[in-house]
C-alpha cells in the first residue's frame, strides 16, 4: 500500500500530528533596507602562509633527526604539512626548540691520551690505530685536537725506563 493510500484511508491518523506554521516575522510600518540586528559577513581571501624558510626546515629536520625519524617518505609529508598548515608548523617549531644543541667537540684530548695511540719506535710519534689522518711520520703524542675516534685509555709506554725510587742517591751497604 502506498503512502498517499494511508493517509485517505486514516491509516496514519493516530501516528501522525500536524502543526500550522507561525509567522517568525512581523511586519513593521516603515521599511527598513536592512535589519539593524544583522550582520554582514564578508568572506576575505586569507593572506597565503609565508614559505618555510631554509632556518625552519633545517630546524625541523633537526628536531626529525633528534627522534630519530630517518623516513623520507614521512620527513617529505611533514614538510609539505608545515608549509601548509599554520597550526603543524608552530607545533614542529616548538618542538624543534626543545632539541639540545649539538656538543662543541672536545679539543683537550691529546693521542697519548687514547686507547688506540700506538707509539713508534720515538718517544713521543706514534699511530692511531683506527685510521685518523696523520702525517707520514706519524701524530705527536701531547698535541691537542679533535677526534672522534678518541677513547681514553690506559698509557702506553714510551720505552723509555724512568728511575721511579724516591732517593736516587741512596747508597745499599750489604
Amino acid at each position: 500500500m502506498t503512502l498517499s493510500a494511508l493517509i485517505k484511508k486514516g491509516g496514519l491518523a493516530k501516528a501522525m500530528t500536524a502543526t500550522p506554521a507561525t509567522i517568525a516575522t512581523q511586519e513593521m510600518d516603515n521599511t527598513v533596507t536592512v535589519a539593524p540586528v544583522a550582520t554582514v559577513a564578508v568572506a576575505v581571501k586569507p593572506e597565503p602562509l609565508p614559505k618555510l624558510s631554509p632556518g625552519q626546515e633545517t630546524a625541523i629536520r633537526a628536531w626529525l633527526a633528534h627522534i630519530e625519524e630517518t623516513d623520507s617518505a614521512v620527513i617529505a609529508d611533514l614538510l609539505a604539512k608545515c608549509a601548509a598548515n599554520p597550526e603543524a608548523r608552530a607545533y614542529c617549531l616548538e618542538q624543534a626548540k626543545q632539541v639540545p644543541p649539538a656538543p662543541e667537540p672536545d679539543y683537550t684530548a691529546t693521542c697519548a691520551a687514547c686507547r688506540y695511540f700506538q707509539r713508534t719506535n720515538h718517544p713521543h710519534l706514534g699511530h692511531c690505530t683506527k685510521g685518523e689522518p696523520e702525517a707520514i711520520a706519524g701524530l705527536w703524542d701531547s698535541d691537542r685536537r679533535y677526534c672522534e675516534q678518541f677513547l681514553t685509555g690506559t698509557k702506553q709506554s714510551t720505552g723509555i725506563q724512568t728511575d721511579t725510587r724516591k732517593d736516587k742517591h741512596e747508597v745499599k751497604t750489604p
